[in-house]
């Protein structure tokens, strides 16, 4: 994509990808807008709960959304955050959430990529990136995005990196495509799933432990679609800034 960012290229398809949500940015719904086409509203506001219990939010906390999409995560969060900043690697994206975070005081809507965020060291108390490691496009840009978390956490903050795809329910989620859809239709789902990336809860953990993060997965609340074949990940920067990856700790 011309002019876009170099950090950008860790997207697997990266002008894929930027393209697709950038076309889903311009759609009238703002649950098709990101992604959540088939997600009711009592799912979306199990959604919202969640990541607040997880990422532990309060008033007074600085907080980073990063894949915001059209921005209606971040401003279902904004008010139990002192501050928000929302990034997105689509402009068009980008574009909309600022719209829709428009009347939020404070709140700052930017391009930006999870492997190279603009913002300094300790910046942020809580960082959320929900359905967004999966449109990396190996483990080295995973690690990329896992140091870049790592350094924007103040020491003792925490991330949920929510909804990322494990390998083990693949099988069973194809089959229920194919049984639930037409067959264009579910082969046009399969041909998505295979353009991101699947990665087994326990390699993941590793990854994240090995840049020093304490991390661990945790099942996504049976209320919300994703449960049967996505895993979160609950990462804290711990308090101290040496690294222990024989003992990475776990997030309270």
């Amino acid at each position: 994509m011309p002019g876009a960012p170099q950090a950008w290229d860790d997207l697997m398809g990266s002008e894929f990808w930027t393209d697709f949500w950038s076309q889903k940015a311009q759609l009238q719904s703002d649950f098709a807008a990101t992604g959540r086409g088939r997600m009711d509203i009592v799912a979306f506001l199990y959604t919202i709960n969640e990541a607040a219990r997880l990422l532990d939010l309060s008033p007074t906390d600085r907080l980073l959304d990063i894949g915001c999409g059209t921005g209606i995560l971040t401003l279902a969060l904004a008010s139990r955050a002192g501050a928000v900043t929302a990034i997105d690697v689509s402009p068009v994206a980008v574009e909309r959430a600022r719209q829709t975070l428009s009347d939020v005081d404070g709140a700052e809507v930017r391009v930006g990529s999870i492997t190279c965020i603009e913002e300094q060291a300790s910046s942020f108390d809580k960082v959320l990136a929900y359905s967004v490691l999966q449109y990396l496009d190996s483990i080295e840009s995973i690690t990329k995005a896992f140091l870049e978390i790592r350094r924007v956490l103040r020491p003792g903050g925490r991330a949920l990196l929510a909804a990322n795809p494990d390998p083990a329910a693949r099988a069973k989620l194809e089959a229920r495509l194919r049984a639930t859809m037409s067959p264009e239709d579910a082969s046009a789902e399969i041909s998505l799933l295979a353009k991101t990336l699947w990665l087994p809860p326990s390699t993941m953990s590793a990854l994240g432990k090995e840049v020093g993060l304490a991390i661990e997965a945790r099942p996504i609340h049976a209320r919300i679609p994703q449960h049967t074949y996505m895993f979160d990940l609950l990462a804290c920067r711990p308090m101290e800034d040496t690294w222990n990856n024989s003992d990475s700790g776990k997030c309270s």
